[in-house]
């Protein structure tokens, strides 16, 4: 089957603005659910997180620990990744129908001299592969994925724009698969014209 990447509007300001904004209430209650009948699926971790952010907002998502930061990841992993999926499919827009798969796409800004020219874009590509931070610094305390597998990562639509120019002004190395190159394209063209950020889902 493969590792693979999908691309989904979010607020123009990112991942935590597009939480923020979502139905967290429902989410709760969802959650509760979930962690009952399954409950080695879900970190313990994440629903007191979870109520701290409801009562306090952004400022809960500060992580300044490995183990805080940890429960955000999670936190993130199971509202995206599983409650817009198997609750509220219609919280996630579309940006992009294709999947891309990920190893076609790892070398897609270059390497070596070429990738450290592209500076800030070539730090927010690598993003889709390592997952991101919300609310801190991933340089300091970078997002883990729970199972080694499923990573989550996004763009604000600054990032978006940035992104897009870099690929626009390439060149783009001989060995990137074209229609790899094409899903990525499209996904930023349709963010672009959205005026959104982009969510990256990677599993």
């Amino acid at each position: 089957m493969g590792i693979y990447a999908q691309f989904w509007h979010c607020h123009p300001a990112g991942l935590a603005d597009e939480f923020l904004s979502g139905p967290l209430e429902e989410f709760d209650s969802w959650l509760l659910e979930i962690m009952a009948a399954f409950p080695d699926d879900v970190d313990p971790a994440v629903y007191p997180l979870l109520q701290t952010v409801q009562a306090n907002g952004r400022t809960a998502l500060h992580a300044l620990t490995a183990p805080e930061a940890a429960a955000v990841d999670r936190l993130m992993d199971a509202y995206f990744g599983m409650f817009c999926d198997m609750k509220r499919g219609d919280v996630k827009r579309s940006a992009e129908q294709s999947l891309l798969r990920a190893p076609c796409s790892r070398g897609m800004l270059g390497s070596g001299n070429h990738a450290a020219a592209l500076g800030v874009a070539f730090e927010l590509w690598n993003f889709v592969f390592s997952g991101r931070a919300v609310a801190r610094d991933s340089s300091l305390l970078p997002y883990v994925s729970g199972d080694g597998v499923y990573h989550l990562s996004y763009w604000s639509l600054d990032e978006v724009r940035l992104l897009d120019e870099a690929f626009a002004v390439g060149p783009i190395p001989e060995e990137v698969d074209l229609k790899a190159l094409a899903v990525v394209k499209n996904a930023l063209a349709s963010a672009l014209t959205q005026r959104s950020g982009l969510i990256i889902e990677i599993g």
